[in-house]
């Protein structure tokens, strides 16, 4: 079964923000879940966080969360009374739904609203006006109409088109941005899948929660696609679906459902490593063969790694750790070390927003002191501007192996406690990143260049004599269908 992950996909903008400003708070209490997805929710239970269905619960003086669905007046009204410290994360497009139907019933007109009346997103709307979701209008008078936003865009269409042949319709019925891209991922797909001129059995798989509208729409477009949908909330399910008679499946996930539960089920699915490392050689013999200069060569590279990237996150690889520059590099050409700098600056600059788009996570490992101020900002900038995404992006800079375990080992003593194999880890430059499953180094040459000395001890390695410049997506498949076909025994049997 060949596995494909759809791009846009998983947790939108708005819903990270919403877990970001939460889980910066203590003792707090959310109004209604504060995403969709029972994952999210179980992880906060276990930091604490309480959840209700009436503000009235929430006891005098705590903070409550306001949930990205949005709230109506009303709730904010009794918060005041009660005297809470109210975080409000509604998703900024949701806010301006209510904005929408706030000024229809301004201008006194009739406000319809589409969406699911039992749904806290479409209840907050209607509390902005007082009135049923679904209110009387005269036939050929005006009316203003609003969405849910996570509903199917199509359906959604249709509607305020049906209402065109009885109304004179004023609408502002849309679905987010964010929905609407996943859905024509969807539609897409299955598009391709008709169209091909090898026809086989395709499928569509949405990872997300039942609780999830924007998940549910998501199977719904892919069967209206003609795909034979199924829907996962977890693990446990996952491996309950039976994919029979599927040849060519899509995987994508809801706007509200973490980008690690996607990774995990694709590495199930295809067997791939979670963490792949890149010892990424042979820019300079590219550049040298082809009669051009070496910076030409690490240009090219630059842009191999790009690819590279968008290919490990389509096969569901959750962390890439690349060799970018060795602590030994220092010694290259004053004007190559200077040139490799100021590459690394622009790509950075140029590559932050695709970073914020895919929900990648970017990282340096290496001794930042040896950097310049300026590429230490440039980095430490979009450190912190993708700190709350799962997918890592990680990059040694003025970087050894050595150098790591001498580091490690005098912040250690340092700190003054005994030293387990298990306390090391935690002086390492990344020591909540998992080590690498797989090595790949380009270039024909076969030695691990101080690279990850710690980290490696178990990771299979893969060695292909292709220049880095020329590594392509066929390939990295090669790499992965060899370690598909290892077997991991790390010691045992």
């Amino acid at each position: 079964m060949k596995i494909e992950v759809l791009e846009p996909h998983g947790m939108c903008a708005g819903v990270n923000a919403a877990i970001a400003k939460a889980l910066k708070l203590k003792d707090v209490w959310c109004l209604h879940e504060l995403v969709h997805n029972e994952i999210v929710i179980d992880e906060l239970k276990d930091l604490g966080f309480k959840f209700v269905e009436r503000i009235e619960d929430v006891p005098e003086g705590k903070t409550v969360v306001f949930s990205a669905h949005g709230v109506s007046p009303a709730v904010r009204e009794i918060a005041k009374a009660r005297n809470l410290k109210v975080v409000d994360t509604t998703c900024p497009f949701v806010a301006k739904v209510h904005e929408a139907a706030k000024a229809f019933a301004e201008k006194g007109l009739p406000v319809v609203i589409l969406g699911d009346p039992k749904h806290v997103e479409v209840q907050g709307i209607a509390g902005e006006l007082g009135v049923e979701n679904r209110c009387r209008c005269r036939e050929g008078g005006k009316v203003g109409v609003v969405s849910q936003t996570t509903m199917n865009a199509d359906e959604v269409a249709k509607q305020v088109a049906e209402l065109r042949k009885t109304y004179d319709v004023e609408t502002m019925a849309e679905v987010c941005h964010a929905t609407k891209e996943r859905q024509d991922a969807v539609k897409k797909f299955c598009s391709a899948c008709l169209s091909s001129s090898v026809s086989s059995p395709f499928g569509l798989l949405v990872l997300g929660s039942q609780t999830s509208s924007n998940s549910k729409r998501l199977k719904e477009v892919a069967e209206q696609g003609g795909a034979k949908a199924f829907m996962a909330g977890s693990m446990e399910e996952l491996k309950e679906i039976d994919f029979s008679g599927v040849e060519r499946l899509g995987v994508t996930s809801g706007a509200s459902t973490p980008e690690r539960f996607l990774m995990e089920a694709v590495k199930f699915l295809r067997n791939v490593p979670e963490h792949v490392a890149m010892i990424m050689d042979g820019n300079g013999r590219w550049a040298t063969q082809r009669g051009k200069r070496r910076s030409e060569g690490h240009k090219a590279g630059a842009k191999t790694l790009g690819d590279v990237l968008n290919w490990c996150g389509e096969r569901g690889i959750r962390y890439l750790t690349v060799y970018a520059f060795s602590t030994e590099n220092w010694k290259r050409p004053k004007d190559e070390v200077e040139g490799l700098m100021a590459l690394f600056a622009r790509m950075l600059k140029a590559k932050e927003k695709d970073f914020m788009k895919n929900r990648v996570r970017f990282r340096m490992i290496g001794r930042r002191g040896d950097l310049s101020s300026s590429l230490l900002k440039t980095i430490e900038a979009l450190e912190g501007k993708t700190a709350h995404f799962e997918r890592q992006f990680i990059v040694a800079i003025s970087y050894g192996g050595r150098a790591e375990i001498v580091d490690a080992m005098n912040a250690a003593i340092r700190k003054g406690e005994p030293i387990t194999e298990e306390t090391f880890r935690n002086y390492l430059y990344a020591p909540d990143v998992p080590d690498p499953d797989l090595v790949i180094r380009t270039s024909g040459e076969l030695r691990t260049s101080n690279f990850l000395l710690w980290e490696t001890a178990y990771s299979e390695y893969y060695f292909t004599d292709v220049l880095w410049p020329d590594f392509s997506e066929a390939e990295l498949d090669k790499a992965l269908a060899a370690y598909a076909q290892r077997h991991r025994r790390k010691g045992g049997v």
